[in-house]
């Protein structure tokens, strides 16, 4: 072939291929990009499921306001009960001694004193004011010879006791000696005398003197309020205490505040019970109620009340109720050992083979 022949097809070679990638022909060739897929929600995503536990929308664990020995016991497991049924008592021979003596005294403050005592309160004015007196006045020439005639005997005592002591006082012995006791007694009998001397001589003290009038206004107190009768606070005062008797023999009843069953009973005649200890569980077994146990922080912003709920129980396998959500506790709990909320929910045409504590399970669609 020529060398004009080659460059004629180079040319031509060339002016064809310039024609291709004008018509668009490099469309054809280029990659093409990946177009990034849509993504969409699984239905499974907006279900909400919990476990909870079937319980009585009313509810109560019953035991006794006073510690006491329990005599009777009037109901058993089982057992329907009403509003103020007597379940169980405790032995109120004490609270009703209490109620007698908180009467009585009543009684008396209303009726006022008695003439004997405003006797007593009287006589014992009259000997405040003697003593008193007798304080601040000074000693007689009787009350001085007297106190002195002591004074010289015991001394005499003293001094011959003194003698007789000194005799045997060498002797190992001597505390045993019969001289030792007297010349004891001696010595006290001489400082009461001694002391009794000075007291008349010089008077009563300025601190005697205010003792003696402090109890001259007592006295007189104690007589004013005798003779003036009970006072409005001091019958109140009573009163309260008879009320108070009165609801401690009223709380030795245990009754059933509300309607319904006897689901457990914890205690026997004859046991002694303390305040606040439980020792029956009353329910209301005609409405039960799922309280969810696992539902967690992370779902509980997706649940409102009236939410449509479908429930199943492991006692009804294959058996699937309605029901809704009618409370959202209002702060977590530490059920299921994580932060959950508490959800009640109410289920409709509930079967009666389901009972109190058994487990259910919710799904809650919150598309």
């Amino acid at each position: 072939m020529s060398m004009r022949n080659i460059i004629i097809g180079v040319v031509v070679i060339v002016i064809v291929g310039g024609a291709f990638l004008a018509s668009g022909g490099s469309n054809l060739i280029a990659p093409q990009p990946t177009p990034t897929p849509v993504s969409t929600f699984n239905e499974l995503d907006y279900i909400v499921t919990a476990s909870g536990t079937l319980l009585p929308a009313k509810r109560a664990n019953l035991g006794f306001a006073n510690y006491g020995r329990v005599v009777h016991v009037a109901v058993k497991q089982g057992d329907q009960v009403k509003p103020g049924d007597a379940l169980a008592r405790l032995d109120t021979t004490e609270l009703e001694a209490a109620i007698v003596a908180a009467r009585a005294n009543l009684a008396a403050i209303k009726a006022g004193a008695t003439k004997e005592e405003i006797a007593v309160a009287q006589a014992t004015l009259a000997n405040a004011q003697a003593q008193f007196a007798k304080a601040r006045a000074p000693a007689s020439p009787e009350e001085i010879a007297i106190a002195r005639a002591a004074l010289e005997r015991a001394s005499f005592n003293l001094r011959d006791a003194q003698s007789q002591y000194d005799r045997v006082k060498n002797d190992p012995q001597v505390g045993m000696y019969p001289q030792s006791a007297a010349l004891h007694l001696a010595t006290q009998e001489y400082r009461t005398a001694e002391a009794r001397y000075q007291q008349v001589t010089k008077g009563a003290t300025a601190e005697d003197i205010r003792i003696a009038e402090t109890a001259v206004t007592v006295a007189q107190a104690n007589l004013n309020r005798v003779q003036a009768g009970a006072r409005a606070e001091e019958i109140a005062a009573a009163q309260a205490r008879v009320d108070q008797a009165i609801a401690g023999l009223n709380a030795a009843t245990l009754v059933a505040p509300f309607a319904g069953t006897i689901v457990a009973v914890n205690v026997r005649e004859g046991e002694t019970v303390l305040p606040g200890v439980a020792v029956f569980t009353l329910g209301d077994l005609s409405l039960l109620r799922l309280e969810t146990d696992d539902l967690s922080e992370t779902n509980i912003a997706r649940v409102i009340e009236n939410q449509t709920v479908d429930v199943t129980f492991e006692a009804l396998p294959g058996k699937k109720f309605q029901g809704k959500v009618i409370t959202i506790a209002p702060i977590a709990s530490a059920k299921q050992g994580g932060t959950n909320y508490t959800v009640t929910i109410e289920i409709a045409n509930l079967d009666r083979a389901l009972r109190w504590g058994m487990t259910g399970h919710i799904e809650i669609n919150t598309r």
